[in-house]
């Protein structure tokens, strides 16, 4: 597991390796849950969100980063929550998501 931040900005990184392809799952904040999915392979990635989630701006830019990098199949589950976030709040915890995948693809 790769962790980044502190306190409600603290986010986790987990992942499975599936024979030569990936789940990745992220989540954190207040209330960690499932809000969206990303899928990318060898095209754009595909993101679903839950309504009202805005999940898929990490896991849409998890999915495309990994593949990227390591040409492998990848799906990310993410799902992070602070209540009544502020615009700073969501920034803080963008950032912090982005460097849980760069900590990842550094040790992969």
């Amino acid at each position: 597991m790769i962790e980044f931040g502190e306190g409600k900005y603290k986010i986790y990184l987990n992942y499975f390796k599936i024979g030569d392809e990936l789940l990745v799952i992220i989540y954190g904040g207040e209330k960690p849950h499932i809000g969206s999915i990303s899928i990318c392979n060898n095209t754009y990635p595909f993101s679903i969100s839950f309504l009202g989630h805005k999940d898929y701006i990490i896991s849409h830019y998890a999915s495309e980063k990994i593949f990227k990098k390591l040409n492998s199949k990848v799906i990310v589950i993410c799902g992070i929550h602070i209540e009544n976030a502020t615009k700073e709040d969501i920034e803080i915890l963008i950032n912090n998501s982005k460097k849980c995948v760069e900590k990842f693809l550094e040790n992969f």
